[in-house]
C-alpha cells in the first residue's frame, strides 16, 4: 500500500507552522507615562500634583513607599524634585483606589 505526500507531509507541516515564530499583537502597559508640570509634591502626605501638558486637568497621585525618582539618569531622593519642575511621570491605575505614581523622570531640573 503506497500512502501519498500529503500524508507524509502533512505533520511535519502542521507541526512547522505551530511553532514557527509569530509577532505578538498585544502588549501589556504596566504603567502609563505622562509629560508635564509637577506642581506641588507633598512627600508628608504622600501625593503629588501633576498637570498634564495639552491643557489637561491637574490630577493628584499617591505615592508609594516603591515609587522611584531619577534625576539626570541617577536615583534621587523625593526632596530634589521642586514644584514646578517638567518631568515624566509613570503612574498606575488600579481597580479600586487611587491612581498611583511608580516613577518620576527629570533632567537638569528643567
Amino acid at each position: 500500500m503506497k500512502t501519498s505526500k500529503a500524508i507524509r507531509f502533512g505533520p511535519a507541516l502542521l507541526g512547522l507552522l505551530l511553532f514557527a515564530a509569530t509577532t505578538a499583537s498585544a502588549h501589556t502597559v504596566r504603567s502609563r507615562p505622562a509629560c508635564g508640570i509637577v506642581e506641588r509634591l507633598d512627600v508628608a502626605g504622600r501625593t503629588v500634583q501633576f498637570s498634564p501638558k495639552h491643557g489637561k486637568a491637574p490630577t493628584e497621585l499617591a505615592l508609594t513607599s516603591q515609587t522611584k525618582f531619577v534625576h539626570n539618569w541617577r536615583f534621587a531622593p523625593a526632596e530634589e524634585l521642586k514644584n514646578g519642575t517638567r518631568a515624566v511621570v509613570y503612574y498606575r491605575t488600579p481597580f479600586f483606589g487611587r491612581p498611583f505614581v511608580t516613577k518620576v523622570v527629570w533632567v537638569n531640573g528643567a
